[in-house]
């Protein structure tokens, strides 16, 4: 979406195939097939989706773009029965305007095959570690591209108009969101990749842990 509201990240592997971290909102497709298309990729180049969490503005086309690529979907395995299920995790609702919210935000999703579930400090192919960072949802995740040194990290940490946590309203636990983060602070990286929100591309690292130093407890 414009102003990086909304990002879908595309990394190109070593064998030249195309993983996708994330699928945005419903009306996405159009715009991942074109920026495929402007790193002079094809739809079929797509093999892996992997999967952050299942909220609506991360797989909201996801089924869409599984049509036009035939690629296979990864997810965390606390997070997987969400995409089998076609629902969002139940949220944190701490007042009658989040509970109130939460009514109206739509809850299902388009059900999905997770071909591959994996778990904290898994390896995928291409070198994308997994870093289990839950709160936000349950099985939500944070992946670090080890080939590339880029951090994504998911809601886990979001940078809207600067670094910020996720609003409550928005997650399963946000306590945990916020202790379960602390790990991108240990983790070694160039580039921090935020779903919302620009990249950090200048000691990248450092801010992170600046931000997370910083935190409310």
């Amino acid at each position: 979406m414009p102003a990086n509201l909304v990002n879908t990240v595309v990394l190109r592997e070593a064998d030249s195939s195309i993983t996708l971290v994330d699928t945005g909102l419903r009306w996405a497709t159009g715009r991942i097939l074109a920026g495929l298309a402007a790193v002079g990729a094809r739809p079929s180049d797509v093999h892996r989706i992997i999967v952050t969490h299942a909220h609506v503005d991360h797989v909201g086309s996801l089924g869409r773009v599984l049509r036009e690529t035939g690629a296979a979907v990864l997810s965390h395995e606390r997070e997987a029965v969400y995409l089998r299920d076609g629902r969002t995790p139940r949220t944190h609702q701490p007042s009658t305007a989040a509970r109130v919210f939460a009514r109206l935000a739509p809850r299902k999703l388009p059900k999905v095959l997770v071909a591959e579930e994996f778990r904290d400090g898994d390896v995928l192919k291409g070198g994308l570690r997994v870093v289990h960072t839950p709160g936000h949802t349950p099985g939500h995740v944070s992946l670090l591209h080890q080939p590339s040194g880029v951090l994504i990290t998911g809601d886990a940490v979001t940078n809207f108009r600067g670094m910020s946590w996720p609003v409550a309203w928005g997650c399963t636990d946000p306590a945990l969101n916020r202790r379960s983060a602390d790990v991108l602070g240990d983790l070694e990286y160039d580039v921090a990749a935020f779903t919302h929100g620009p990249e950090i591309r200048h000691r990248a690292r450092e801010a992170v842990r600046a931000f997370l130093r910083g935190r409310e407890r």
